[in-house]
């Protein structure tokens, strides 16, 4: 009660700054320079989404970027965003927009709009999806559940099975299950083990066609207005690694991009978010621009010294309102204290 009361009074507050038109000035102790957006998959509008926070529809993207652009914001690239960091520019506020993983509607349905704004994204590649030799577990789960009105798995050596003949089954069987391939995930263990076969579910063949293939991918690299970034080989828990294998993570996706792609490969985002001290000093050392994490804040002066740890926001599947995007943008859902709006690691 008291939680909600303090938000509508935030709200309320934010939304009298920009009915006087004094937003825009109190913005840079608000929301300091600007912020990066995290995307993932485009979709069409009403489709089935098992993971709201993995998934934006083609007309909330759109909105999305026509709302940034009448707010007189900028779009820039991670490449500027790096510059504006390092000289410390005082210019507009910027979003820089950021796809994780290397879905081909990233091609498909996201450039065009991106097009239609003249607005520039960097597409975070998992060397693995594009290469068809790294399997994407929630993907693939989503696919089994979509095409299956039953699901079977072993548990303690006995086959158990679990309807999921509607929608609710599907979404309940999903957010059960993906709490258990993040743990199996995280310990550097293979989700489901022998289940995907009992249940005809071939993981290369499942999100085959979810995934940009090299050609396609390397026509995007083309385009003026897309970066290409590293999201690792595989997709792993990079924190639960050896060193040697998470530098190998890090390092071989840069040279494997670098190699098919012709271009320079200069930013990161982290698998799942998941970093520490030995991640920012093995992408400094590897000359990384910056990295990308998913602590959620805008992006500061204070990050200056931190761009190998830089924040990401992102915006729920089908929660594209102007109060959303506005609280995004301006710090809305920050913390209220000015001490703890920063968020450093």
């Amino acid at each position: 009660m008291l939680k909600g009361r303090r938000q509508a009074a935030i709200q309320g507050f934010f939304g009298a700054l920009d009915s006087c038109k004094l937003l825009d000035y109190v913005q840079p102790w608000l929301s300091g320079m600007g912020l990066i957006l995290m995307f993932h998959r485009v979709v069409e509008p009403g489709a089935q989404v098992f993971d709201p926070t993995l998934a934006v529809d083609t007309e909330s993207l759109d909105r999305i970027l026509r709302y940034i652009r009448a707010r007189g914001w900028d779009l820039i690239t991670v490449d500027e965003l790096s510059e504006r960091l390092i000289n410390g520019s005082k210019t507009r506020p910027f979003v820089c927009c950021t796809f994780d993983d290397g879905y081909a509607d990233n091609k498909t349905l996201a450039l065009p709009i991106f097009r239609r704004y003249s607005a520039p994204f960097c597409v975070n590649v998992t060397v693995g999806y594009v290469n068809r030799t790294a399997p994407a577990w929630w993907d693939a789960l989503g696919v089994m559940l979509q095409t299956q009105d039953e699901i079977k798995f072993y548990d303690f050596g006995k086959i158990q099975r679990l309807k999921v003949a509607t929608w609710d089954e599907k979404l309940a069987a999903y957010r059960q299950f993906r709490v258990i391939f993040h743990r199996e995930v995280d310990q550097g263990r293979i989700p489901f083990e022998e289940s995907w076969e009992l249940n005809g579910i071939n993981l290369a063949a499942s999100t085959d066609g979810l995934f940009m293939s090299w050609p396609e991918l390397e026509e995007l690299a083309k385009d003026p207005l897309v970066r290409i970034g590293s999201h690792t080989l595989t997709h792993p828990c990079l924190p639960h690694l050896s060193e040697n294998e998470a530098g190998d993570e890090i390092e071989r996706s840069k040279q494997i991009l670098e190699e098919r792609l012709g271009v320079q490969v200069a930013h990161l985002a982290y698998p799942f978010g998941k970093c520490g001290q030995r991640e920012f000093r093995l992408v400094k050392e590897l000359r990384f621009k910056t990295a990308v994490t998913s602590k959620w804040c805008n992006v500061f002066p204070a990050h200056r010294s931190h761009q190998s740890s830089l924040p990401r926001k992102f915006l729920l599947y089908n929660d594209a309102s102007e109060a959303t995007m506005r609280a995004c943008l301006y710090g809305e859902d920050l913390p209220i204290k000015p001490w703890e709006r920063v968020a450093l690691d």
